[in-house]
């Protein structure tokens, strides 16, 4: 004989309804993940109807056994188990498990910003309890007579991500804190989404990005000799042509630059810049050309661009050789998309004349051009950036490159410009703490309220 799973066979009526009581009314063990808590049956009411559970029992007629015993046949005993008969207050129930939820419910929150440390914070993974859906499992285990352990139901809801929108309203805080008067002009791919931002912003205000504007060339534009060296190279670089490369990449050196120059164009510096200009066409740079050789005094090749045809600023840009950010961030977009999937701008437009293992040299160069400023200053320290930085006194200070993160690698290409004379140490300064900026919104620091 069972009352609910309690054993109570040859028990007085008194001493079973003690035992059932005794059973029913121990705390229940409640699980929030990996927090417990104990809940008394009687705060909630919890009350067992044992006097209508007796009544419940099957006792079998007299006549029955009377026959049975008759006729010689053994009686077997059916062992009978009375269901529970009990109620409890789901008001109070519900009210404990609010209690709960407001204690150690974990909700996530939208991404935001610490304008001083130049971070992006993120929530951690958020619980919420399942109140409704919690209620109904520890009913049930308020009817168990042993184990009486339940989970909590908790929603497990994964953080939300920042977005561009995050990082461009931090970008704006941070120049107008700054009193920032000059022309910021900022290119930025997730290379992982393929997701861009990209603003020209004069004094705060928004400029166009189509066409976007016309910088000097600088030695940002060198990157680009990287690009037709290896297009012309078929059959491995020669130790000279690798260091014509190392000194026009690594140490920025004009006159090397120009040698890489003549090279490519078959030792004839003319003949290697009308290649360079016809490569840039082909790859759709559109404001990107070189009319003329680094430190020169003959009449440039000037031609006329999108972005320095724009008639609502200038940056007064180099007339032998100008770029964008934009132009610029797409090529070393396609650099990356090339050495890590075979795939990307280098390839579609000139197939196995670039090589997947090509553009991962061309990567290695650009990472071994060490500065300690701009974009190099603004990550922690072991970071891989593979860039070309460009400046010349009181000229735009800019600097172009792919910055490989442990949460997801980026390209960054930015100028800074001040009408009248581009200081360095203020301006290097911004420079720096926005690419610090910019890596805190691709490796967000993750805290809870």
């Amino acid at each position: 004989m069972f009352l609910a799973d309690v054993p109570v066979e040859h028990l007085h009526r008194d001493k079973a309804l003690s035992k059932l009581y005794t059973v029913y009314s121990s705390p229940i063990t409640i699980y929030y993940e990996k927090t417990s808590f104990m809940l008394d049956p009687y705060q909630i009411e919890f009350q067992v109807n044992g006097d209508e559970m007796l009544k419940d029992i099957s006792i079998p007629q007299q006549a029955l056994r009377f026959w049975t015993n008759l006729l010689g046949k053994q009686q077997e005993s059916s062992p009978q188990n009375v269901p529970l008969r009990a109620t409890y207050s789901e008001p109070k129930l519900r009210d404990f498990l609010q209690d709960i939820a407001l204690r150690y419910d974990n909700p996530v929150f939208a991404p935001m910003t610490d304008h001083e440390q130049l971070v992006t914070i993120t929530s951690p993974p958020g619980t919420s309890l399942q109140i409704e859906d919690s209620i109904d499992a520890i009913s049930v285990a308020l009817r168990k007579s042993s184990n009486r352990n339940v989970e909590l139901i908790v929603k497990r809801e994964l953080p939300i991500a920042p977005t561009f929108n995050t990082l461009e309203t931090q970008l704006r805080n941070y120049l107008k804190i700054n009193n920032f008067k000059g022309l910021l002009s900022i290119f930025v791919a997730d290379l992982n989404t393929n997701t861009i931002l990209h603003r020209n912003w004069m004094e705060g205000n928004d400029l166009t990005t189509t066409p976007d504007i016309a910088f000097s060339g600088m030695s940002i534009i060198k990157i680009t000799f990287l690009v037709e060296f290896y297009r012309q190279i078929t059959e491995g670089a020669l130790p000279y042509e690798i260091d014509l490369v190392e000194k026009s990449i690594t140490e920025s050196s004009n006159w090397t630059s120009n040698k890489l120059i003549e090279w490519i164009g078959d030792l004839n510096p003319d003949l290697g810049l009308k290649r360079l200009n016809k490569t840039y066409n082909m790859l759709s740079l559109n404001s990107t050309f070189i009319g003329g050789l680094y430190d020169s005094d003959a009449i440039p090749g000037f031609r006329h661009t999108p972005a320095n045809s724009r008639n609502d600023i200038t940056t007064e840009p180099d007339p032998y050789m100008q770029t964008t950010a934009s132009d610029i961030g797409l090529l070393l977009k396609g650099i990356y998309e090339c050495s890590r999937h075979n795939t990307g701008l280098l390839i579609d437009v000139f197939g196995d004349q670039i090589t997947q293992s090509e553009c991962l040299d061309m990567l290695e160069w650009l990472s071994k051009n060490k500065i300690g400023v701009l974009l190099e200053a603004g990550v922690p320290e072991g970071t891989k950036i593979a860039h070309k930085h460009g400046w010349a006194e009181g000229e735009p200070i800019g600097d172009a490159g792919i910055v490989f993160t442990p949460s997801g690698d980026y390209v960054i290409v930015y100028y800074i410009w001040v009408p009248e004379y581009t200081y360095w140490d203020d301006n290097a300064r911004i420079l720096s703490d926005i690419n610090k900026a910019v890596y805190h919104y691709f490796n967000p620091v993750i805290k809870s309220r």
